[in-house]
């Protein structure tokens, strides 16, 4: 069958010496993952596989034999070319890390408007952004609502061990969550993007709350594992 839909670039493994399969998030399929021939050939002239970068909105046509697996894709193009991401290295950074942690949780083959498109939004308003040093606590944050798995002030009271009912979850965490960081927590849920708040959350409590993020993730969604860019996350933004 003869598909066309848009899509995210999530990840690519080297396959052969000229391929590659390439994973990425459709708005019309959920994950799917392709073989695409050829395009690491030193006969390929046209760079097309910078098409594939991390977190690049494409528009593909693909032919989609089976449910799941391997497909094979016929044609992709750029659908909104980034104006600043592959320019600035901040930003170049971030999508590398979201495009790590988004590769690890979203694994359904099945059609989630509401969650693709706040993903393409976000990616925009990131490109378009001059001031988004807490850009990635709030997607993350947001992100978790859409996978179903958002904690409510209950949850992270449990997680935490706050609550005698429920036994210290994660053992790898050496310090109780603050009062304090639960609010922001709170608060970061209830903000957009470009609201100022780089005065109220610090290095220190974004680091806090990514290792929050990060501990949560791993016992809520099977299979997550702490990403590999999260330390060069924090030496990067150690000084914003």
């Amino acid at each position: 069958m003869l598909v066309s839909t848009e899509a995210i670039a999530l990840s690519t493994i080297k396959y052969s010496e000229s391929s590659i399969i390439f994973k990425c998030y459709t708005l019309s399929y959920g994950i799917k993952t392709y073989m695409i021939r050829g395009v690491r050939s030193k006969k390929n002239k046209s760079n097309s596989i910078a098409l594939f970068q991390p977190l690049t909105i494409l528009e593909i046509n693909a032919n989609h034999k089976n449910n799941f697996g391997i497909e094979n894709i016929n044609s992709a193009k750029i659908l909104i070319p980034y104006k600043s991401i592959p320019f600035d290295i901040l930003k170049n950074s971030l999508v590398l890390f979201l495009s790590e942690i988004l590769s690890k949780c979203i694994i359904e083959e099945e059609q989630n408007k509401q969650m693709y498109n706040y993903i393409k939004s976000s990616l925009l308003w990131l490109d378009s952004a001059s001031e988004y040093v807490n850009f990635h606590i709030q997607f993350l944050i947001k992100l978790l609502k859409y996978l179903g798995i958002s904690p409510s002030f209950e949850k992270i009271n449990k997680f935490y061990g706050y609550s005698n009912d429920v036994p210290k979850r994660v053992n790898d965490l050496k310090e109780k969550v603050e009062e304090q960081l639960k609010n922001d927590f709170d608060f970061l849920l209830g903000t957009n993007f470009d609201a100022n708040i780089e005065h109220i959350i610090n290095y220190n409590k974004r680091k806090k709350i990514l290792e929050f993020l990060m501990a949560y993730m791993q016992l809520h969604i099977e299979g997550f594992k702490r990403p590999n860019s999260l330390n060069i996350m924090y030496e990067l933004f150690k000084k914003k």
